[in-house]
């Protein structure tokens, strides 16, 4: 069996996976880790063909069960190798943090009925790019704002910000 921290992880990919292809992207899983977890690929329409339009959008994908919500953010210690990562200016594809905030109770991570497959709780979104670096040696406090909750909206705004170069 998967330990806890590897199923919380399969929840987070599932969660990006799940809005991105509502969001009518791919999803490239990573066979190795490097500090991106997954890549999500703008699609697009040529006559009649769909192809992959080469615009894309790095996710590191991280779970949490501990709520540390205030009213605008979500506040998570996140490792300095994947801050170092995020936060590098000099990489050629956007990269995001997404972080999903589960239940406590591991049996209230999914609902499934007939009628619906229920992911609980909320995952949110951060870029660190171009952030200054840290003197921590094992984590750094980040701090997600409840508004940049990763939704099919903002992912269709997001990609919509990388076909512009804009940044993130």
């Amino acid at each position: 069996m998967l330990t806890r921290n590897h199923r919380q992880e399969v929840m987070a990919r599932a969660y990006v996976q799940a809005i991105a292809g509502r969001c009518g992207l791919t999803g490239s899983l990573r066979d190795f880790d490097y500090g991106i977890d997954v890549t999500l690929h703008d699609i697009r329409r040529r006559g009649h063909r769909h192809m992959e339009s080469g615009f894309k959008l790095d996710i590191q994908a991280k779970s949490t069960t501990t709520r540390n919500l205030t009213v605008t953010d979500v506040v998570y210690d996140l490792d300095v190798k994947n801050y170092d990562d995020l936060r590098d200016p000099q990489v050629g594809c956007p990269r995001i943090l997404v972080l999903l905030v589960l239940p406590e109770d591991e049996a209230r991570w999914i609902e499934q009925t007939e009628d619906h497959l229920l992911l609980r709780n909320a995952a949110y979104w951060l870029s660190l790019k171009g952030q200054g670096p840290t003197r921590n040696q094992k984590s750094v406090r980040v701090s997600l704002p409840r508004v940049h909750l990763f939704s099919v909206q903002a992912l269709e705004s997001l990609m919509e910000r990388v076909r512009r170069g804009e940044p993130l």
